[in-house]
Formats: structure tokens, C-alpha cells, sequence
């Protein structure tokens, strides 16, 4: 369908009902500021807001005790509506929610805000999850944001299969109340009945289907990086002084960020002094290009002196495997950096988000398969947080982030390490260099579930690699040791990691988890 035509559409958000302009527009060469969005606080409904880090669940810290505070603010403004090709197609109005964290005292301010878009599903931050405890030790403040949209006929979040094109995808039964702005209205009506945005099923595709993408996602990102950075006496940041901006984007809401390098909108998008909006992109967990479109791994029109840090588990490196597809190679100039963990999943019960409920491997269509029964537990956030940290001396100081090694492939497939069983290559946590399990994906088992899984070793098996508890414990503090050095760990991390494996481990085979 071509949209060459100007033309005037209503759009409804919440309870209010805006006029929107219908343009299409290529994104224009020279750079320019996008417009200031408005920042109002959030009444308070006498409920926690969703995700907040003050709600039991996996998104909780104690921010008192760390000496933060988080305050909620609505974010409106009008904001492009971009098509996954990069065209522009309407400038409409939105309203949205930021839940803001940041230090009590300003004097614990580094002067870094890392900004992250809630996930679709239980609207979950991901990357705060991950990396909660390093950002409260090191001072940052962290802003999540919503990008949503009201349930539209055909939901894009669950296209349908194939062999039934009228229905939707059976996703919807699992994840329906969770996703779109109407789970957040079900939530808390009196807070988030005023969120909308801009979305048409017909002007927006990707990959030949309805886009599943917020289609103001991008625009709404530059101005919040807008705001941030532009220190407002009367701002949600008054009394700190921002200096940086960094994306820390995974799982799906990676694709955004993706897409908003590759459309050029860092070099589109400045402060009015010329300065970028945003100092460093993290993003992680996810495969570009997997839900629908070009499976691209560096975009087109890369950032200048910023740097593109992309984060993959296990299992997003199977994926890319699988698919045939290479990672490119790891540069300084443009500053360009892929890590591939080994040991880390794509999903962990401490990731999920608000209502989220996934079973186990062991409950689905593989119910006896030995890889099926146990998932992946380990610390996962104490190897990205040290990227983490490693990405802010980058910019800060200048010093180049390590590069890694790749995980090594025979064509379509990984080598796996006859003794231990596992994936060869990669970023090694202590885990895998002195593995006490077999870490495999679904890609690879086929249990059936979002959760990849392990087989720990037996008793047996422990005693003949390793000898001893003792022995093993030893070990796995050398390994320690080795992963502060190539700077995958960091020293006060290294401190808190305990062994995988217990002494009972090798005592004892281990049971299955779940029936």
C-alpha cells in the first residue's frame, strides 16, 4: 500500500483524542534537534507503579538501603512514526510513563543515565535486571520507559501461522494479558489510562507482516536522551548533573536501537550544540532480524566514535550458527564490539517480567530427556555488568573494550569440547572454564520451552574431572582470577561468585528438579 499522500487521521489515546498528521517523508541528511517532550509526575494511585524496583518480584532492590529514590513521570510529545524501512509516515502525538532511579545524593551521581525500553511482554528491563547491582554501586541513574501500543484487531505480537492465516498465533494464549497497554490499564487504570501512541497495522510491515515494533519507538527514544541530557531546572534529573547517555537494550527491545543506528538517526538526531544524544549503545540477547526483516549484524550507518556493544547468550549465538550467519569482526574505529557468552541463557526465572509464567523444560514435549530437566541458574549478570563497566571506560577514557574470542563453528554447527561438553570459544565465565554441567539451548535439545537448559554432571563425573570438592573449588577461584584479568569479571563481583557445584554434588547424583 503507498502512503504518498498527506491525508489526517484521529488517534485515540486513552481517554483523549488527538489529530495526527499523515505524511510519508524520507529522513532528512542534515542534522537537526528533535522537539523537547513534556515530563509530568505521575499521580500517585496509592499502588506501586509496574516494575518498580520496589515491588517483590524480579525487578526488586532495595533502593533505600542503596541510597536511591524512583519517581514516575508521564513522557508526551509528538514524535515520528517510522516505518521498519525507515520512512517516516506520520508525526503523531503520544503519551507514555519513564520510571526514573537515581541517587538520593548527588554527590553519588557518576553523571550517567543508562536508559532502557520495558519489554513487551510483562514489561520487564531486562538490562536492569542483569546489571541493578553494578549500576547502584557505580552511581548511575537508570530510566526505563514504556513503548506500547492499544490492542489492535490483529495483534502484531502474534502473527499467525501458517496453517491457520485467519487466527492468531497460539502465543496469544500464553501472553496475551501481558503485553499492550491494556495490561497495563488492567494493572493500575487510575496511572496508565492516558498512555497511547501512533499505530496502523496497514502502514506499518515488517518482513510482509504487520510490524510488531512500536512504530514512534525511535523518536520517543531521542527525545527522552533529549531531555535527559539537556539538565531541566525542573526536570525529573534537577540537581544532578547529566553528562551521559547510555542504551543498555535486550531482548527483544533491541531491534529498536538496531534499527535506529542503521536508519541513521545518530547522526540525524543531535543536541543543539551538535553533541550526540546518546554516548554508547549496549544491546543484548537478541538476534537482529529474528522476529521479521534484514538479518543484518552492523547497521548501515554505524555511529561515529560511539560505541555498538552487542551482548549475545548462548543461545542467541546457536541461533546465528543455525542461520549461517557471522558475526563481523571487532574494530576500534568504528568502535564496534559482539560477545558471545557461553553459559548464559536466553531467559532465566529471574527475568521475567510482571505476571510472566514459563515452564520449566522438563514440562513440556520432552519430559524425560535428561538435557530437559534443569535450567540455567548461574549469575549471568556478573559477566555483562562487566561489559558494562568495560563500555563506560570506553567512553569515559578511551580505553578499548576486549575483544573476544568467537565461538568456534564447523559450518552450520558449534565444536563442543569432548571432556566437558561443552561449546568451545567465546566468553568464559568461571562456569564454563571449570564446568561442573553441560549447558545446551533449545535450539539444540528441542525441550520445547523459552528457557534453554543444562545437564549437570554426576557424582561420577565430577570426581573423575575434578577429584575432589576441594580440588574443584580451587579451580574454579583460578578460574575466577583468569576472567578479572581478561576483564569479563569485575574484582568485587569475583568476591561474591561462589561455586557452581556444591560438596554434596559430588557425593550424590543429582536429581530432576521438577514433575
Amino acid at each position: 500500500m503507498k502512503i504518498a499522500r498527506a491525508a489526517a487521521t484521529v488517534l485515540r489515546l486513552g481517554g483523549m483524542i488527538l489529530v495526527a498528521s499523515i505524511t510519508a517523508q524520507a529522513a532528512p541528511a542534515r542534522a537537526e534537534t528533535p522537539p523537547m517532550p513534556i515530563v509530568t509526575p505521575v499521580p500517585d494511585s496509592g499502588n506501586i507503579p509496574l516494575s518498580s524496583a520496589a515491588r517483590k518480584g524480579t525487578e526488586y532492590v532495595d533502593l533505600k538501603k542503596a541510597g536511591y529514590v524512583e519517581e514516575e513521570y508521564y513522557l508526551s510529545g509528538i514524535a515520528p512514526a517510522i516505518t521498519a524501512s525507515g520512512q517516516t509516515v506520520a508525526q503523531a502525538p503520544y503519551v507514555t510513563r519513564i520510571l526514573v532511579r537515581k541517587p538520593k545524593d548527588a554527590a553519588r551521581f557518576n553523571g550517567t543515565v543508562v536508559i532502557e525500553p520495558f519489554t513487551w511482554f510483562g514489561e520487564r528491563a531486562a538490562g536492569w535486571i542483569l546489571t541493578r547491582e553494578y549500576l547502584l554501586r557505580k552511581g548511575y541513574a537508570f530510566v526505563g520507559y514504556t513503548l506500547n501500543i492499544n490492542q489492535p484487531k490483529n495483534d502484531p505480537k502474534f502473527p499467525p501461522s501458517d496453517a491457520d492465516p485467519a487466527s492468531p498465533g497460539d502465543g496469544i494464549n500464553h501472553y496475551g494479558d501481558i503485553v499492550n497497554f491494556e495490561f497495563m490499564r488492567d494493572f493500575d487504570y487510575a496511572r496508565y489510562a492516558p498512555l497511547g501512541s501512533y499505530y496502523d497495522e496497514t502502514r506499518f510491515q515488517r518482513g510482509g507482516a504487520p510490524d510488531p515494533f512500536v512504530p514512534q519507538s525511535q523518536g520517543i527514544g531521542a527525545q527522552l536522551a533529549l531531555m535527559l541530557k539537556s539538565n531541566l531546572p525542573s526536570g525529573p534529573m534537577a540537581g544532578l548533573k547529566v553528562e551521559r547517555v547510555y542504551v543498555n537494550s535486550w531482548a527483544v527491545t533491541a531491534q529498536i536501537w538496531f534499527d535506529y543506528l542503521d536508519q541513521g538517526r545518530h547522526q540525524q538526531w543531535r543536541l543543539p550544540d551538535g553533541r550526540p544524544l546518546i554516548d554508547a549503545y549496549m544491546t543484548g540477547r537478541f538476534a537482529y532480524g529474528e522476529v521479521a526483516g534484514d538479518a543484518i549484524r552492523i547497521p548501515r550507518k554505524m555511529p561515529e566514535n560511539v560505541p555498538f556493544v552487542t551482548v549475545y547468550s548462548q543461545s542467541e549465538t546457536l541461533h546465528d550458527v543455525l542461520e549461517g550467519i557471522r558475526l563481523p569482526a571487532d574494530t576500534d574505529k568504528p568502535e564496534l564490539r559482539y560477545y558471545e557468552v557461553m553459559g548464559t541463557p536466553h531467559l532465566r526465572e529471574a527475568d521475567l517480567g510482571t505476571n510472566e509464567v514459563e515452564p520449566w523444560p522438563n514440562e513440556r514435549g520432552k519430559p524425560n530427556d535428561p538435557r530437559c530437566q534443569f535450567i540455567y541458574d548461574e549469575p549471568a549478570e556478573l559477566p555483562f555488568s562487566a561489559l558494562l563497566d568495560a563500555m563506560d571506560r570506553w567512553v569515559r577514557n578511551g580505553t578499548p573494550m576486549p575483544m573476544a574470542p568467537r565461538v568456534v563453528r564447523r559450518g552450520k554447527t558449534v565444536v563442543r569440547d569432548a571432556k566437558t561438553g561443552n561449546i568451545v570459544g567465546g566468553v568464559r565465565p568461571p562456569w564454563i572454564t571449570v564446568p561442573s554441567a553441560e549447558y545446551w539451548t533449545d535450539f539444540e535439545t528441542g525441550c520445547g520451552v523459552v528457557y534453554d537448559s543444562k545437564l549437570p554432571y554426576s557424582a561420577r563425573r565430577l570426581k573423575k574431572m575434578y577429584g575432589s570438592y576441594a580440588d574443584y573449588a580451587r579451580r574454579f577461584e583460578e578460574a575466577k582470577q583468569r576472567s578479572v584479568k581478561e576483564g569479563y569479571l569485575l574484582p568485587e563481583d569475583a568476591a561474591t561468585l561462589k561455586p557452581i557445584a556444591s560438596p554434596e554434588d559430588f557425593e550424590r547424583d543429582v536429581p530432576l528438579p521438577r514433575r
